[in-house]
């Protein structure tokens, strides 16, 4: 099926794959591909509030769910799937000692201001969202967002080496690393362009599988020199094993600690709805369709914000739009709701089934770091797409001096891990301080045949 842009979906978003077994392989890739970003949230916020506060089969639950929410409230037409949010994680943990459960009711309160953002935008139009968002900052912004992520595909993959992250049970030189990664890399890349009929659209599950294989003939065969590729003990130790999600009574707690829990983790939203509206546009731009106005933008905050919500009052993590899940798209043209809604039901059976969640927690951190330098790459490349798409005019130097902030600023933060902190517990991260730039950049810069908003009002003045 192909259309104006030459864009050939194998699978539109209304369209169902007709073999059940191609279906079931299709959507556990979507699964594989999320869970590696989407489990590291709670083990960072556990680590940082020194306590279990949120377990894996939690975050596999609110992410279920949360998308089988999306999908009902947007009517099925954006394959889109939502997991864990990185944005608000470390806050959460730092802030659990101080407020405990609140930081739940925070959450909730995120996914009240999605909703209210919604209906704004419903009401108002999305006329003042396409001139504030328009390509020269939606692309810059794919780019980082993207990049703001591949510096722990690079750590796992082995580029940038610290053996000391590793876990106590895991050890293995760099090289080895390096050589499982690119590995991994290199056979997603060869499924990609080498495949033929359905092998070519499981470059993912096909070369998560294939490295997973040979780390386990190499643990094995290299125990004996010392190393630890994997950590087994996730599997043999059932004492760790999770069973269930990890509910929680969030109305039971102190009045005094609500407020500032609110304080400190809702102005994050900021960030996270300016991430909403970039892979929506990034989705849009992979299958030549346009979300902002149809089902809207407005329908997909609300969506979103319901999902948000209802994670806040089951004592789940804030959720977000899964910029993996839609390089997934872009990789292997299967846009299909249906896909990534039986993911969905896979997460949620999974959250019950803890020897498959030990499983996958299992895979070889060289493995993951593989595959997320080619869906973190696909992430950022899509961003380039969008502003040669909508040509965007690079001898204009407005639109250099644009491009060159939200990345310098957005990508630079980002991997030095840098924010503005302010007071104890609020940080303005490079995410965030890129999107607002941006955005006043592109406002207030004149162009050709529209004038800067300095310039109207010099131009006024002088009429006046």
């Amino acid at each position: 099926m192909e259309n104006e842009n030459n864009i050939k979906l194998i699978l539109q978003p209304h369209e169902r794959p007709k073999n059940y077994g191609q279906w079931m392989i299709l959507s556990l890739q979507h699964v594989f591909a999320m869970f590696g970003a989407t489990v590291l949230v709670p083990m960072i916020i556990n680590q940082t509030a020194n306590e279990e506060v949120i377990n894996i089969s939690m975050v596999l639950f609110c992410s279920g769910i949360g998308t089988l929410i999306y999908i009902a409230l947007t009517s099925a037409k954006v394959p889109i799937y939502l997991g864990s949010s990185f944005a608000y994680m470390s806050v959460m943990g730092i802030g659990y000692s101080q407020w405990h459960n609140s930081i739940f009711i925070a959450v909730f309160i995120i996914g009240v201001v999605y909703i209210f953002m919604g209906f704004l935008i419903h009401w108002t139009g999305i006329k003042w969202i396409k001139k504030t968002f328009s390509p020269v900052v939606i692309g810059p912004i794919v780019i980082t967002i993207g990049l703001s992520s591949v510096k722990s595909a690079l750590q796992n993959v082995g580029f940038i080496w610290n053996q000391e992250s590793l876990s106590q049970n895991l050890y293995y030189p760099q090289w080895l690393a390096i050589l499982i990664g690119m590995g991994t890399f290199l056979i997603a890349a060869i499924f990609m362009l080498k495949a033929k009929s359905f092998l070519k659209v499981i470059p993912i599950l096909a070369a998560l599988a294939f490295g997973y294989f040979i780390c386990i003939i190499l643990h094995f065969s290299l125990k004996a020199v010392g190393y630890n590729i994997m950590d087994t003990s996730l599997i043999t130790d059932t004492s760790s094993w999770q069973w269930y999600p990890s509910f929680k009574a969030i109305w039971n707690v102190e009045p005094s600690t609500i407020g500032p829990a609110i304080i400190a983790i809702v102005p994050i939203s900021l960030v996270t709805m300016t991430e909403h509206l970039g892979d929506h546009i990034n989705i849009g731009t992979l299958t030549n369709k346009d979300f902002i106005k149809e089902p809207g933008i407005s329908r997909t905050l609300i969506a979103d914000g319901v999902a948000m919500s209802f994670a806040g009052l089951i004592g789940g993590p804030a959720n977000a739009t899964y910029s993996e899940n839609t390089s997934v798209v872009g990789i292997t043209k299967v846009a299909s709701v249906w896909v990534t809604g039986l993911a969905a039901i896979f997460a949620i059976i999974m959250s019950f089934i803890a020897p498959i969640n030990q499983l996958i927690v299992m895979i070889p951190k060289p493995v993951m770091g593989g595959i997320s330098l080619m869906l973190f790459g696909m992430i950022s490349s899509n961003g380039i797409k969008i502003m040669l798409d909508n040509k965007v005019d690079f001898k204009n130097a407005r639109n250099i001096i644009i491009v060159s902030v939200v990345l310098a600023v957005g990508v630079g933060m980002a991997i030095t891990g840098s924010d503005i902190q302010i007071g104890n517990s609020f940080k303005i991260t490079g995410m965030f301080l890129a999107t607002m730039l941006g955005i006043l950049l592109n406002l207030l810069l004149p162009e050709h045949n529209n004038l800067g908003i300095f310039q109207k009002l010099k131009i006024k003045k002088e009429n006046k």
